[in-house]
This record gives structure tokens, sequence and C-alpha cells, in this order.
């Protein structure tokens, strides 16, 4: 019963010790270090999800590529003697862009760019040029290549991010979004 009791007491005189200190070392540097472990932290973060929106978008663009590499997107009909073509319409496509990408992206956001090239040196990937307000400069080429042509797909989508304090800031066009390219190229299957 008497060490209980001494034991009690040694915990007291600490925990009285522990509430009449004056000195702030520890908490000095945690309110130094915590800042920038915070904002590390939230950079870490916002470059995983720009890298998996990333990678959905890819995807959504190789499902987009390998339509028009198949001819799907192109409908043939046949009456009587007489066979109809028709390809999709820009708006058509963007909306099958869209139907294939989750719904961390907003269609309206998705621009699509669909061209034939006539050989492998003629093949421009580069990306579409922007205004400052984030507006494309001009519009993306749309045309449907033909069986055995090059087609160039781009799909492009302005990601929205938040810039952090000490100049971590993700964005790379003027309105403070991060532009994502996904740029396909590939030879369009002939038609039996």
């Amino acid at each position: 019963m008497r060490s209980l009791r001494r034991l009690l007491n040694a915990g007291r005189r600490a925990a009285a010790a522990f509430a009449t200190r004056q000195d702030g070392g520890p908490a000095t540097e945690f309110a130094l270090v915590a800042p920038i472990f915070i904002v590390v932290i939230y950079a870490t973060v916002q470059c995983a999800i720009i890298y998996i929106c990333n990678a959905y978008l890819e995807t959504g663009a190789e499902t987009a590529a390998r339509q028009v590499l198949t001819n799907n997107a192109v409908t043939t009909t046949t009456s009587g003697s007489t066979t109809t073509t028709t390809s999709m319409t820009a708006a058509e496509f963007q909306a099958a862009v869209c139907a294939d990408m989750p719904h961390l992206f907003t269609c309206s956001g998705v621009k699509v760019g669909l061209q034939p090239a006539t050989s492998m040196s003629s093949i421009s990937t580069a990306s579409p040029v922007f205004n400052s307000d984030g507006s494309l400069k001009s519009s993306l080429p749309y045309q449907q290549p033909t069986p055995g042509q090059i087609g160039i797909l781009q799909v492009v989508y302005q990601w929205p991010v938040i810039g952090l304090p000490l100049g971590f800031n993700f964005a790379n066009l003027g309105n403070g979004t991060y532009l994502m390219v996904s740029t396909q190229v590939f030879m369009v299957e002939q038609t039996q």
C-alpha cells in the first residue's frame, strides 16, 4: 500500500512539474515544421490525384481510338443496291468518349480532336494552344480517317488545381488549371 502511495505522489509531482514548465521548445519546433509538412502532404495528394485522373484520361482516349481503329465510329447502311457510310460527328464522338470516362470529368470540358495523316513523318502531336483564360485559340480538327489511313486522336481536359503556399502549384495554364492531353496514333483497319 505504501508503494502505491509513493507511486501516486510521484505521479502528482511529475504532473505538477509538467504543468508549471515555462519552456516551449517542442511547441516551437512543431510550429515551424507542421506547415511545411502539411503542404508536402497536400502536394503529394494533389499529385496523386492528377496522376490517377491522367491515367483515366489515357484509358478513355485508348477506348475511343480503338473505336475509330476498328471502324466502329463509322456506320454503314445498305438499302437495296445502295451502301451509305456515315461518320460520327464531332459532338457524337465527344459524347462517345465521355461515356467511357469516369464521373470525375465533366463532359463539357473534354475536348476531342481527330485527324488523318498521310504518312508517319507528317504526324503532328503538338498540344493545342490556349488563351490566358483557358479557352482554345483554335478548335481541334475533326475529320474521320478512312480505312488504311493513319489516325491521330487527341483528348484534352483542363483539370482544376489549387495553388499552395511556398510555390507549390501544378497549374500549367493561365487560368489556374492543369492541362491533361492524351495523344493516340494508330492505323485504321481495312474493312472486309
